[in-house]
């Protein structure tokens, strides 16, 4: 079996699964309709709706969260039992990682292109307008780190449920201070500086600046910052990861 089968056979069970499909299509199109309709009076003064802002935090939101969707790619039961073959197959067991993080990226990298491209096209939300590319590759570069962290949290922990469990707080911790439900300023000079040590808060400014000013003095940095984020997650994953404790 090679690398590739091995990407085929996670993609397909991905699919397979129906809670991972609306978490990753449907769901974030609730939560952006639900949030900027209840939030709706509070913007429109400077040409930026509620819609605009949420649907551009919420998809940086969702890019981090494609770290569950790893979680479950890599050691959800039913997976888990069904992938057991794959450590007994002649393999390297960079594959068998790397294959769970390319699986969750591809279903979450696409998922997110076709909300945005609609979201802008069909239901006007601001995601860019000629530079709508730059912004969904952004949070590509997002979601490829996502993936990557939620298969680190799975070697180190060994269950979906203790990745999760433990995951959780500092997504959490960085969604909060990234200002994705309300602009961290609100809360003072001392929160907005202490918003700089979460990634989300760099790539959210990175995207408001390209949309709203044009300006791409930051695009750069964030994407290799976030991609050397990602290569640190796969070599604590080499490191970590061991296929017998896969089965």
């Amino acid at each position: 079996m090679n690398f590739i089968n091995i990407v085929k056979f996670d993609i397909k069970n991905t699919l397979k699964n129906p809670m991972l499909l609306i978490i990753n299509t449907i769901f974030p199109v609730i939560m952006i309709a639900i949030i900027g309709f209840i939030t709706r009076s509070g913007y429109g003064s400077e040409n930026i709706t509620s819609y605009d802002y949420y649907g551009v935090t919420l998809m940086i939101f969702m890019g981090l969260m494609i770290s569950m969707t790893a979680t479950n790619v890599f050691l959800e039961e039913s997976v888990r039992k069904g992938n057991t073959r794959i450590v007994y197959a002649p393999v390297s067991k960079a594959e068998i990682y790397l294959s769970k993080i390319i699986a969750s990226y591809v279903v979450g990298a696409v998922s997110y292109a076709v909300i945005m491209l609609a979201g802008q096209y069909i239901l006007n939300i601001n995601f860019g307008g000629k530079n709508i590319l730059y912004i969904i590759f952004l949070i590509n570069v997002l979601s490829f780190f996502g993936s990557c962290l939620g298969v680190l949290f799975c070697c180190i922990f060994k269950s979906e449920q203790g990745a999760n469990g433990v995951m959780q707080i500092p997504i959490l911790i960085f969604v909060f201070l990234g200002g994705v439900f309300f602009p961290i300023a609100t809360l003072g000079k001392n929160f907005e500086a202490l918003s700089n040590i979460s990634p989300l808060r760099w790539i959210t400014q990175c995207a408001f600046q390209i949309i709203y000013d044009n300006d791409f003095s930051i695009y750069l940095p964030s994407i290799v910052v976030t991609l050397f984020a990602a290569l640190i997650c796969i070599i604590l994953c080499q490191i970590i990861f061991k296929p017998e404790e896969y089965v």
